[in-house]
């Protein structure tokens, strides 16, 4: 596969799990956007957005840039990416964009809040972000996949799915 594909969905919606088994299936390069931002910038997440939420998305759009040219990559994005219409893009250029779509009552059982900053202070505000962003990610996507079933199974289905969107671009 030239492309990558792009994983986009609400924190908590496994896109770092199953990216990284995805690239493995596909033998394809794997890259978490966030510990690729925090390298890039030498800072924690946190820490940028201690500084303000809006330096941490321009950092995040400088990255989109740079990752949207990549090629045969698995890239799993923050759940905020779908915020900045340029980021997606980026991203587009050379991608496949998959929506993992997981239902907020399962993400929220699930949550580890300490380490997203913007859940913190309330796991409950999950639900805001989802009201908040769905529309966005619908809109960026091309492919929406519901991550309800199986790590292995959600990967096969991308696969599937993966494979016959490009199948109809040609």
């Amino acid at each position: 596969m030239i492309k990558n594909i792009v994983l986009i969905g609400m924190p908590g919606s496994g896109k770092s799990t199953i990216g990284l088994l995805l690239s493995k299936k596909l033998n394809m390069q794997f890259i978490d956007m966030d510990e690729y931002i925090e390298n890039y910038e030498n800072k924690t997440i946190q820490e940028m957005f201690d500084i303000s939420e809006e330096y941490f998305r321009d950092v995040e759009t400088r990255v989109s840039a740079i990752l949207g040219k990549l090629n045969s990559t698995v890239i799993a994005t923050g759940g905020g990416i779908v915020k900045k219409k340029e980021n997606i893009d980026f991203l587009k250029e050379n991608s496949i964009i998959v929506f993992i779509n997981r239902p907020v009552e399962y993400i929220i059982k699930e949550i580890d809040t300490s380490i997203r900053p913007l859940l913190k202070d309330d796991k409950e505000k999950i639900f805001t972000l989802y009201k908040e962003r769905i529309d966005l990610y619908n809109r960026s996507s091309d492919l929406e996949i519901i991550n309800k079933v199986s790590l292995t199974d959600v990967v096969n289905i991308i696969i599937e799915r993966v494979k016959s969107f490009e199948n109809k671009c040609y």
